[in-house]
């Protein structure tokens, strides 16, 4: 097999995950809307434990790919395929957040505020757990970023964590400072714009990943590139 350096500097590398990171945890998804109706029924607390099970499912998996799960579908010759594969997910959600509308349907009152802190926690791993989205973005894009982060090292590695967990922090730190005011982050005008625009981004970055993919693959066939 041959190794291949991706055409991205670290720098550029870490901002483009960031950029993906927080663009598909802004498109709204089942972890901002739980988190949204815990905050506004509960308190802030219950939503803050729940992203943090979600935040640090995305650790673990993220530690499990560079442990081991990454190399091997590297070994296999899958990462063209899994950059092909990812990009599709990116393109698929920029087209499907394109046709997003905001909702401000009343939300359920949940009333059990006595739930340990370790239920929330647990909650946001959960729901990430049964979120087949979920799966598939990090056995695809995520892999990608952890193969491409992989080939500058632990630096990369670590500097890539940080990316891709603070893409979903950078998010998740204004909406709980919504809900602490009891109310939701965007009005539907504004995020109907910033939806959209995160929509393009998104785009750009599948179609970038499904034609390195391609490229790559093409390579590995013996294709003139």
């Amino acid at each position: 097999m041959t190794n291949l350096t991706l055409p991205l500097s670290l720098p550029a590398l870490v901002i483009t995950g960031f950029l993906v990171s927080f663009a598909t945890v802004v498109i709204p998804g089942p972890i901002t809307l739980v988190a949204t109706r815990l905050g506004l029924a509960h308190r802030l607390g219950a939503a803050f434990w729940f992203l943090l099970g979600a935040t640090l499912l995305d650790g673990l998996l993220f530690a499990a790919l560079a442990a081991g799960a990454g190399p091997s579908l590297a070994r296999l010759g899958a990462l063209p395929a899994v950059e092909i594969a990812g990009g599709l997910v990116l393109l698929w959600g920029g087209l499907s957040s394109a046709r997003h509308r905001p909702s401000r349907e009343p939300q359920p009152n949940w009333t059990s505020n006595s739930r340990p802190r370790f239920r929330y926690l647990l909650l946001g791993m959960g729901v990430s757990l049964a979120n087949p989205h979920y799966w598939l973005w990090w056995v695809t894009a995520g892999l990608a970023f952890v193969e491409a982060a992989r080939t500058y090292g632990e630096p990369g590695l670590l500097w890539m964590l940080g990316a891709l967990i603070g893409g979903v922090v950078c998010w998740y730190a204004p909406l709980l400072y919504a809900l602490h005011h009891g109310k939701t982050l965007l009005s539907p005008k504004t995020e109907a714009l910033v939806v959209r625009v995160l929509a393009v981004v998104l785009v750009i970055l599948g179609l970038g990943l499904v034609g390195l993919g391609g490229y790559r693959l093409g390579l590995r066939w013996g294709l003139p590139g």
